[in-house]
């Protein structure tokens, strides 16, 4: 792992390659490509052994096998020259095991220079797709910016929904809303 703050110094060096919008999207979509290769856990190996990123990052085995390890990765991604060579310097600095921080910075700074927003909105049950427009619509309005909608079910929450916009919480759940009740009785 590596600090927050050298995550995103990596991030915005990479922001700065890109010359278009869309070469950033591409440089996104090849880290999370890459991110999501390397999350990839073998059942068969509880201890991690096996995981890619902590291969990379081990120190134990050489340089030149850690390289072809993440040459072979690129290439079946299909990763753009400028992402493979940012990712070379990341291995070679040692500093590739914070390449999930990395990749959620760069996420963010896309997003902004975009004008878009991630949102994750939990339901009690799952909503219909009307209803999915409806909540992007209201929160499109609401940030002025395109909304990235993810929507989640969780049970506990009884009935209502809670909204995560940004660094913004929105909670209109009855679970919520019994427990204030709740507190407001007791006090």
């Amino acid at each position: 792992m590596i600090s927050g703050s050298l995550a995103k110094r990596y991030a915005r060096a990479l922001i700065q390659l890109a010359a278009t919008p869309t070469a950033r999207d591409k440089y996104l979509q090849n880290l999370g490509d890459f991110h999501a290769a390397c999350k990839t856990h073998d059942p068969r190996d509880p201890s991690g052994e096996r995981d890619l990123i902590k291969v990379l990052a081990a120190g134990h085995h050489t340089l030149a096998n850690r390289r072809a390890i993440l040459h072979a990765i690129l290439g079946r991604i299909g990763a753009d020259p400028n992402v493979k060579k940012f990712l070379e310097l990341v291995l070679e600095r040692g500093r590739i095991s914070g390449i999930a921080q990395i990749y959620l910075h760069y996420r963010d700074l896309v997003d902004e220079l975009a004008g878009r927003i991630r949102a994750t909105v939990k339901t009690a049950t799952a909503v219909d797709p009307s209803t999915t427009g409806r909540i992007k619509k209201a929160l499109e309005t609401a940030t002025g910016k395109q909304v990235l909608l993810e929507t989640e079910v969780d049970t506990e929450l009884i009935g209502g929904l809670v909204a995560h916009v940004g660094s913004y919480t929105l909670d209109r759940s009855v679970r919520t809303s019994l427990d204030k009740l709740r507190s407001n009785l007791r006090g």
